[in-house]
């Protein structure tokens, strides 16, 4: 009987040793997790699956973005995507976490910008100039961008 991923709890993915999360992917996926992967890895990858299934994945105009990256860096060519192409990552209900000044903060992004410490903002780069001080590119800050800060 296969588990449905959409029911994992993710609670339980915490308190798994590696070998109940060998069979929470097995009862997931329906085949063994690759043998590379270590605990930390399946809960992850795991978790990711649960909250997709319950929350929606990522589009497929973003599926085909992010594996044009990966392909393009696998070849060891010369990453030249657009500043685009992974924004739309970044939709509203993302959560973004910057390890900043020895403090990792958490942003999230709302329909129209974005919240951090309890205020709202009307884009990631006002984020980024609350946080530091200083003008930054929010998206490439944040990582969204190729050559991210």
């Amino acid at each position: 009987m296969r588990l449905a991923i959409s029911q994992l709890d993710i609670s339980q993915l915490e308190r798994a040793d590696a070998a109940e999360l060998r069979r929470l992917w097995r009862a997931g996926k329906g085949a063994d997790p690759p043998r590379t992967f270590t605990a930390r890895l399946m809960r992850l990858a795991l978790a990711w699956d649960a909250q997709a299934a319950q929350e929606g994945s990522e589009t497929a105009k973003v599926k085909r973005n992010w594996n044009r990256i990966i392909n393009d860096r696998v070849a060891g060519r010369r990453i030249t995507h657009t500043a685009t192409s992974l924004q739309a990552s970044a939709g509203a209900g993302t959560r973004l976490l910057k390890e900043w000044g020895g403090t990792t903060h958490e942003v999230m992004v709302v329909e129209g910008g974005a919240t951090w410490n309890g205020q709202s903002y009307s884009s990631l780069s006002a984020v980024a100039r609350a946080m530091t001080g200083t003008n930054r590119n929010g998206p490439k800050f944040f990582g969204l961008r190729e050559g991210q800060q």
